[in-house]
């Protein structure tokens, strides 16, 4: 069966290491430096979207959301220790490493990432390594749910869905990329993530 697969696709955050910039690291970031969580998921969410479809860069977002007064802390401080939270998962990155190789198949990225913070988690999760391609929401100016990303990394692959493998950790988008017609994981551990590949036919080595 593994031979019907020519590309294998994953998302970054909450597969490959812990998400850049959910609510969980935002809630963590307002208590670190001592501001109104509310107020800031307010204003988060009225420019989040312009900022992850790559039409704001990292500081212009940081400083309409966190910067609306006067502040104790800077926005370089603010910037590193957002950067701090990204942690990759060694586990993880391998288990995809070993089934692009072991079944000679490419590997794609499709992520709803913003700017600067993706340029930090490339370097530090090692991803030009072992990704060949990747469909960055800021770079491309469409982010999941759009299925535009989904068919721009099928272009790019010159593959179609029936031949590739699309792993998330969010329920919608793995329901998304099913309806595109993706085989489609929804990724809890690497466990079961990696039964699900020999389940496939896929191989580990």
């Amino acid at each position: 069966m593994a031979n019907q697969f020519r590309v294998l696709y994953s998302d970054i955050g909450g597969v490959l290491g812990t998400n850049g910039w959910d609510s969980e690291i935002r809630k963590g970031t307002c208590e670190r430096f001592e501001v109104d969580f509310e107020e800031i998921d307010k204003r988060h969410h009225l420019m989040f979207d312009s900022y992850e479809r790559g039409f704001l860069r990292l500081e212009s977002y940081l400083r309409y959301v966190f910067f609306g007064c006067d502040r104790k802390f800077t926005l370089d401080e603010l910037t590193r220790y957002i950067y701090s939270c990204s942690v990759p998962w060694p586990e993880n990155i391998q288990l995809f490493a070993n089934v692009k190789k072991a079944n000679q198949i490419k590997f794609g990225l499709v992520s709803n990432e913003g700017q600067g913070i993706t340029e930090y988690r490339v370097d530090k999760f090692g991803l030009r390594e072992v990704a060949d391609f990747m469909v960055i929401s800021h770079c491309v100016h469409m982010r999941k749910p759009d299925h535009q990303i989904w068919k721009l990394a099928l272009d790019l692959a010159q593959v179609t869905p029936a031949e590739s493998v699309y792993v998330d950790d969010r329920e919608m988008f793995v329901q998304v990329a099913l309806e595109i017609g993706f085989t489609a994981i929804q990724h809890v551990s690497v466990e079961t993530t990696r039964q699900k590949f020999l389940d496939l036919g896929l191989r580990m080595e």
